[in-house]
């Protein structure tokens, strides 16, 4: 696994659900690259920590899952600030919620 082939996947996945950079001081490639090279390193910390790599799998997937569970949590709150129903529900069908 390299952050390079990491970044291109993540880039893959976000063509089908574009994220939104534009206010922010980082741009789509560079949150990419910075994500992709902090997941690597947490895989050679992991290895080196001993795991191997099945234990280093499950490990990495409880982290994506941890992540999922706070954007859900941030996208909840989001969607319930703005007051809008109709746009929560089609975000939780989107992500098949509910």
């Amino acid at each position: 696994m390299s952050p390079e082939h990491l970044a291109t996947l993540i880039a893959e996945i976000e063509s089908a659900d574009p994220l939104d950079f534009d206010a922010l001081s980082i741009d789509a490639g560079g949150a990419r690259r910075l994500m992709a090279n902090h997941f690597c390193e947490l895989d050679r910390r992991l290895a080196d920590f001993g795991l191997a790599t099945d234990e280093r799998l499950e490990m990495m997937a409880a982290i994506a899952a941890h992540a999922l569970v706070e954007n859900m949590l941030l996208q909840f709150e989001r969607l319930r600030a703005a007051g809008d129903k109709a746009e929560f529900r089609a975000w939780m069908k989107r992500h098949g919620i509910g």
